[in-house]
């Protein structure tokens, strides 16, 4: 159980971010937090669902050269919560595509 926790944390914070970037997701997690919520799917599956709809609004694909969002997943007793940061004007739509994600 704690394995299957670590590895769906990681897969979380990892899958979330649009393009993996260190010391910009860093950066991001400094700011202030835009929209947060929770979910009913396990991590994993609130991870994949996320993904692909926030590769539907990045205009470069999910493949660009740095992050303007990433959302940290934890899993708790009853549910998935998450927080989204971004530094983007844009960020709200990616709040909101992940607040579908149930």
């Amino acid at each position: 159980m704690k394995t299957t926790l670590a590895k769906a944390w990681a897969a979380g914070i990892v899958a979330c971010a649009l393009v993996s970037c260190a010391s910009t997701d860093d950066a991001l997690m400094k700011t202030v937090p835009v929209g947060s919520g929770t979910s009913k799917l396990a991590p994993y599956d609130f991870t994949r669902c996320v993904k692909a709809k926030w590769a539907l609004l990045d205009p470069r694909g999910g493949y660009g050269s740095s992050s303007v969002v990433l959302a940290v997943v934890q899993q708790s007793a009853t549910s998935t919560g998450y927080t989204v940061y971004g530094d983007v004007a844009q960020t709200a739509r990616y709040v909101v595509a992940a607040n579908t994600c149930d």
